[in-house]
């Protein structure tokens, strides 16, 4: 006959008439954390901070270097606040002649191409992210696309109005184009600043909901004790 665990521990010592899986629990290996995930917020601010400098760099570089070196004075279309007429489109043509008027054109295709599609982009983006209401997510995306779309046919329209100042259609035409452009800027703005405070909203309403639910989490101690509290036997 074999012998029995308590027989086994007085002839081996307390070890032996342990149960195979009995004794002292087992020490728990720590889980590794889990690696870093990239925020959608990050990759949507850093997405606008690239747009904005890119629009920046076009209209408060790239425009006033090249009217100081090229228009003699005369103000840029993109500049005329109110639009502009056959008289303006005329002067302006004048001082630029037809190398200026070509550099401008290539800025129109290049950079200026760019900026606003990187902008339309980004602020897609950005509403997405941070607008709840499918309404208001499709008015405002609404804004951003008429911003980009506005913009780019502006700057065709402006090449057009100055390759034929006395085209009253094509001068007109630019001429609305560039004061729907102000216009849509400064709806643009207006998003951006309802949409960053409505994010900043459900960002404080997720912290504080999160808050409430860690505080009533059940206590994770043996039996509903309090952890770290000792059993009795």
């Amino acid at each position: 006959m074999g012998l029995t665990r308590a027989q086994k521990a007085r002839k081996h010592g307390d070890a032996a008439g342990r149960a195979p899986g009995g004794g002292r629990a087992r020490e728990q290996v720590p889980a590794r954390p889990a690696p870093p995930r990239s925020s959608p917020g990050l990759v949507v601010g850093a997405t606008m901070a690239v747009a904005a400098a890119l629009w920046l760099w076009v209209h408060a570089w790239i425009l006033p270097g090249f009217a100081a070196a090229a228009a003699g004075g005369t103000p840029l279309a993109e500049w005329t606040l109110g639009g502009f007429d056959r008289e303006h489109a005329r002067a302006l043509a004048a001082s630029l002649g037809e190398e200026g008027r070509a550099a401008y054109e290539s800025i129109h295709r290049s950079s200026g191409l760019l900026a606003p599609l990187f902008v339309g982009l980004a602020w897609l983006l950005f509403v997405a992210l941070n607008t709840a209401s499918r309404a208001r997510r499709w008015t405002r995306s609404a804004v951003v696309l008429a911003f980009a779309g506005v913009s780019l046919a502006g700057n065709s329209a402006i090449d057009a109005a100055l390759a034929d100042p006395g085209d009253g259609a094509a001068v007109t035409t630019a001429s609305l184009l560039v004061l729907a452009r102000w216009v849509l800027l400064v709806l643009l703005l207006a998003v951006t600043a309802l949409t960053a405070a409505e994010g900043l909203r459900r960002r404080a309403s997720a912290r504080v909901a999160g808050g409430d639910r860690a505080g009533d989490a059940p206590l994770s101690g043996p039996r509903g004790q309090e952890p770290g509290a000792r059993t009795g036997r």
